[in-house]
């Protein structure tokens, strides 16, 4: 019972690390990339345009550093099911 308990406690440490450690570098993504879109820094272009590259470079990031860290079942199957659940209303009606 007691090995179970560390096993989880382990499991969530290691998710956080990675929810961590993605989002310090996707944070760190835009001082490169957003240079060379030729944005002005505050304008409604570049929040935009940083909202729609770092979104799915954070994406890959997250299942990179899953890979790294040996959670990349669990997060990859997260995706999966909120990908269904986002773009869900582009399948076509089955009734």
């Amino acid at each position: 019972m007691q090995q179970e308990k560390w096993k989880k406690f382990w499991d969530y440490s290691i998710i956080l690390v990675v929810f961590a450690v993605t989002g310090t570098t996707a944070a760190i993504f835009p001082k490169w990339i957003m240079p060379l879109t030729g944005f002005t820094k505050g304008t409604w272009q570049y929040v935009l345009g940083n909202i729609l590259l770092i979104t799915p470079i954070y994406q890959v990031l997250l299942l990179g550093y899953a890979f790294i860290f040996g959670k990349f079942k669990y997060f990859y199957e997260k995706q999966k099911k909120i990908g269904r659940w986002l773009f869900g209303w582009l399948r076509p009606n089955k009734s």
